[in-house]
């Protein structure tokens, strides 16, 4: 958390860090602490797109304020400038936030159970069961199709045989 005391070496002094880290995915927290008599201020950072969707915002600063910016998910490392102007522009004091890359997690022990061969097996068969169903449904469709001569098994046989084609190359694919 990043402070920002106003106020505590005169009216609408400022003072900031000269600079900030954050990471992609977080928020940026600013603990704003007035020493003196409430005031208005506002956060602004021209240079920030890239960064998050924090353009300007206006506080009303009494004691304790907290104001947070959120960084992007996808944010890149970088640098971009926060600006706080308090008295109506007549005091400025900006600081810069170093977007860090974040720290890759570090893998821990996995575990696998170990598969055997027969396990590879009856998972091969198991799964092949969709696909030989429907190529046994399109041959019985076929078969009535030859005994009575309506279209519809004709089709209804080359859809199943169709879909079980496709059950088939997907199953290979994984």
């Amino acid at each position: 958390m990043s402070e920002i005391f106003l106020n505590r070496r005169g009216i609408n002094s400022i003072e900031v860090p000269d600079e900030v880290e954050a990471t992609p995915g977080s928020d940026l927290a600013l603990h704003i602490v007035n020493h003196g008599s409430p005031l208005h201020i506002t956060l602004a950072s021209p240079n920030s797109s890239t960064f998050t969707d924090f353009f300007h915002e206006n506080l009303y600063v009494n004691r304790i304020e907290e104001f947070r910016i959120p960084i992007r998910e996808n944010a890149y490392p970088g640098v971009f400038n926060v600006e706080v102007i308090a008295g109506y522009g007549a005091k400025k004091a900006e600081f810069r936030v170093v977007v860090r890359e974040r720290a890759a997690p570090e893998p821990g022990p996995v575990e696998v159970p170990p598969k055997t061969a027969a396990h590879r097996a009856s998972f091969r068969w198991q799964s092949s069961i969709p696909a030989l169903a429907l190529v046994a449904a399109a041959l019985v469709l076929y078969g009535l199709w030859l005994a009575y001569r309506v279209d519809l098994l004709n089709a209804a046989a080359f859809g199943a045989l169709l879909i079980g084609v496709i059950l088939a190359w997907l199953r290979q694919r994984s």
